[in-house]
């Protein structure tokens, strides 16, 4: 099946009013724990029978910290029924389709595409600081956009 992940996010966005990935897996029952990794894990996702986790690396940035748990965030909502059992690094590289899954889910959520569309002739490095993100997110957006 086909994830429709702009919907899906758009879906959550206006059922929850917010954004915020920390909120959002308040109210979706997904525990977020914070612990210090070395700097080769920056998070990751994990189901038991009856919870749902992400956890994510405290020595990160908070700024860091709110993209990772952007990116994990996707993992629970997409792939919760998914076998997926290996843990790896959050990163923006496409390194396969469930990863490719949680960073289109991170920029869609982190990043309103009215924003984008205000901000299209301003650089990148401009809008990622602008809006709290990296400048990969936002070029993952851009490129995603309809």
């Amino acid at each position: 099946m086909k994830k429709n992940i702009h919907a899906r996010v758009k879906h959550l966005v206006q059922k929850y009013e917010t954004r915020d990935p920390l909120r959002l897996a308040k109210y979706l029952n997904i525990h977020v724990v914070h612990k210090e990794y070395s700097h080769h894990t920056k998070g990751y996702y994990i189901k038991t029978l009856r919870n749902k986790f992400i956890v994510v690396n405290s020595t990160l940035d908070e700024y860091s910290q709110r993209i990772v748990l952007a990116h994990e965030l996707g993992h629970a909502i997409l792939h919760s029924s998914e076998p997926i059992y290996f843990i790896r690094e959050y990163t923006l590289f496409p390194i396969g389709p469930y990863e490719c899954e949680a960073n289109k889910f991170a920029a869609e959520l982190l990043i309103d595409d009215y924003d984008i569309k205000e901000m299209r002739y301003q650089p990148i490095s401009y809008i990622a600081s602008t809006l709290g993100v990296n400048e990969e997110l936002v070029e993952y957006k851009i490129l995603h956009m309809k």
